[in-house]
């Protein structure tokens, strides 16, 4: 016993030490009380033994006394975590399976790219889902349409910490990938009232001079604005198809959102898909099916927004001006032939274009 410890023992008796020190003495003691306890058992398994203990086995007694003591204590925490773990999971699996909420915040990560990146789809058997404790993940593969394939651009992840969503862990294995948060001078799509911030003044002559054995992938803006049923007359007798309409929601002139931030486009796939899983089947119009994604994206639009290439969505005003006003749109994306899409230089109703991804001939 050190001299150190027995004037801890002498003030504790004689009343000298705080309250905190007090106790610490006092949890040394108990400690204390349980090594004899201990030492006092092993001397029971002696008693037909007349020889002294001595110092060097006392020692040896209270150092497998202290380990066991450990040991023990580790194997209880074991048993607690094991115990506790499985029931904490089916806590979790119980919260993402009560009103199906796992499935909505799926769908949430879902429409949301198909409603804010143009030209972008989803495929069902690559959306993969994980579950953790109180928190799962949503593994999705994106595609664009260019010419008649869907190429791959990587893909997203999306992690749900009980149903808040974080930013995505995006993976592109193209080119030039969009920015996490866009910005006015890389936009690609202008409302006819709205400014060009972003005007590729040699987009013409890059289609132009692009080999005729190539395919291409276009962002037009209009000069006007159309019903989404008239869209497909804009491209008059040029061999190409719409893949995304940009909708007019009442903010895209200005490009800001009520809080003054840059909003990015939002619409919607002008293909109607064959998979009866997608939020755009053929079941019934894509108008339809955007209004409906649009006020089941509100119910979640701080999901959305964590997960969309932007800081504001602003939907309650868009849904707002959407059904006093209907559905217009003011450009989009559009794919075909690349000599093909150089004919829209010469269309009236082609306010300036932008050039996505190319690919040999496809079509």
């Amino acid at each position: 016993m050190s001299e150190e410890w027995k004037q801890r023992l002498k003030d504790y008796y004689d009343g000298n030490l705080s309250e905190q020190e007090a106790a610490e003495v006092e949890k040394e003691l108990e400690k204390l009380d349980t090594y004899q306890e201990v030492i006092a058992e092993e001397l029971q398994t002696s008693e037909n033994t007349t020889e002294e203990l001595s110092s060097d086995k006392a020692g040896k007694i209270i150092k497998n006394s202290i380990r066991n003591a450990r040991f023990s204590l580790a194997a209880y925490v074991t048993m607690i975590v094991l115990l506790i773990l499985p029931v904490m999971m089916m806590g979790s699996y119980l919260y993402y399976g009560w009103g199906q909420k796992a499935e909505d915040l799926i769908q949430v990560a879902i429409q949301t790219v198909y409603v804010t990146e143009p030209n972008v789809s989803l495929e069902e058997m690559e959306v993969e889902r994980t579950f953790g404790l109180f928190t799962f993940d949503v593994d999705m593969d994106l595609y664009k349409r260019v010419g008649k394939n869907d190429i791959s651009l990587g893909d997203w992840e999306v992690s749900y910490n009980f149903s808040d969503a974080e930013f995505p862990k995006r993976n592109y294995i193209i080119e030039n990938p969009p920015q996490d948060i866009p910005l006015p001078e890389t936009k690609k799509l202008f409302h006819p009232e709205g400014i060009v911030s972003n005007r590729d003044e040699n987009a013409w002559n890059t289609l132009e001079k692009l080999p005729k054995g190539t395919v291409a992938e276009l962002y037009v803006s209009l000069e006007d604005t159309y019903a989404p049923s008239d869209m497909r007359g804009v491209l008059q007798d040029v061999d190409a198809e719409w893949r995304w309409y940009a909708i007019d929601t009442g903010l895209e002139a200005e490009g800001k959102s009520s809080e003054g931030g840059f909003l990015p486009p939002i619409g919607y796939p002008a293909q109607q898909d064959p998979d009866g899983w997608s939020p755009y089947n053929s079941r019934r119009k894509n108008e339809e099916q955007f209004m409906e994604s649009l006020r089941f994206l509100a119910k979640y639009e701080e999901q959305a927004t964590n997960i969309a290439h932007a800081k504001w969505l602003d939907l309650e005003d868009r849904i707002d001006y959407l059904e006093g006003n209907g559905l217009k749109a003011y450009g989009g994306v559009v794919t075909g032939p690349t000599k093909e899409l150089l004919k829209l230089r010469d269309n009236d109703a082609v306010r300036t274009i932008h050039i996505g991804e190319v690919r040999l001939w496809n079509w």
